[in-house]
């Protein structure tokens, strides 16, 4: 399907023929510009890129197989037409070798066969674009495949990591260590609930968070951003920026935690109740958070809670064993 509204340049020293082909092309939707030498045309399709040029191939000072060349070495997405009242053999053989779409010999008594050519040219054209635009679609779920490959691939090995954990400690360490080295976060924390309800956590564990701000706040996270994350109890993903919303709840000592660009929280559970939630600052490699990673720490934190259920179970039975005993 040709698109429409295409802009055209005639090229022509004649202003009575650029008037005629101008008055065929008033048919159409296209744009159309004028041009007398070779030099103006170029000027004006660095200004004002054309899809196609018509140009005669008997200009002043420079010839219309010149602009042919220029204006493919510049343009390579631009197609070419010349006109000439002479198509000899050679010169035929000349324009094609330099890129021309096609020749027309002059005079051009009807639009029939200039529609024609031209059409075929837009054809051409846009048959480009839209390859192009697949091939761009393509790579994109290329690049979207290979993302989600890594990540299933990571995913895996953060997983046996985890699941070879036997202390609570160590699964919880393992945890963060996973989610760091596989999103790239700069720095990240483990603050679980202390006591009961949802108002009260305190920090667990911690990678690249100042020693002061952990050790002041083991039982009791202060009002302010962390607080807020904690509380909410929902996955969440900022790219980027902070909103103003989040940005005006950053304390003076959390200040040290929020890192650009962005950030990563997924709640913790054990047996379906809530235990803590573990927050990921600033990519390290300053690309944004995206959807898929925050999926990425939803799955890892659900296998987390797994393991942490069997490991229970386990430390239940060895508790029995040793109780049948005595």
């Amino acid at each position: 399907m040709i698109t429409k509204s295409h802009t055209i340049l005639i090229v022509d020293d004649v202003k009575k023929r650029r008037q005629h082909l101008k008055s065929m092309l008033l048919e159409r939707e296209d744009a159309v510009m004028e041009a007398e030498t070779a030099e103006e045309a170029l000027e004006m399709v660095k200004q004002r890129p054309a899809n196609l040029v018509i140009t005669e191939t008997e200009l002043p000072t420079r010839s219309g197989l010149y602009l042919l060349q220029e204006v493919k070495q510049q343009h390579p997405e631009t197609e070419v037409i010349l006109t000439t009242h002479n198509a000899s053999s050679f010169s035929l053989l000349q324009a094609l070798r330099h890129g021309a779409f096609d020749f027309i010999v002059r005079p051009i008594d009807t639009s029939e066969i200039l529609f024609n050519v031209i059409d075929r040219a837009f054809a051409q054209i846009d048959l480009r674009r839209q390859n192009r635009t697949l091939l761009a679609e393509l790579e994109h779920r290329n690049q979207e495949m290979a993302q989600s490959l890594s990540m299933m691939t990571a995913l895996s090995e953060a997983i046996e990591k985890i699941n070879s954990a036997i202390e609570v400690s160590d699964l919880l360490g393992r945890l963060l260590d996973a989610a760091l080295g596989a999103l790239h976060a700069k720095r990240g924390l483990l603050a679980l609930i202390r006591g009961n309800g949802r108002s009260h956590f305190g920090i667990k564990m911690s990678r690249g968070i100042a020693a002061d701000f952990v050790q002041d706040h083991p039982d009791q996270i202060p009002e302010g951003l962390l607080l807020d994350i904690a509380r909410s109890g929902s996955p969440m993903v900022v790219p980027e920026e902070l909103p103003g919303y989040m940005a005006g709840r950053v304390t003076i000592a959390e200040q040290s935690l929020v890192e650009k660009p962005g950030l990563l929280s997924v709640p913790l559970y054990h047996r379906d109740r809530a235990i803590g939630v573990m927050v990921l600052f600033g990519h390290a490699e300053g690309t944004p958070f995206t959807d898929q990673n925050l999926q990425f720490l939803v799955q890892l934190a659900h296998h987390a809670a797994l393991t942490l259920e069997k490991a229970g179970i386990i430390h239940q039975l060895k508790r029995q064993g040793k109780n049948d005993k005595t």
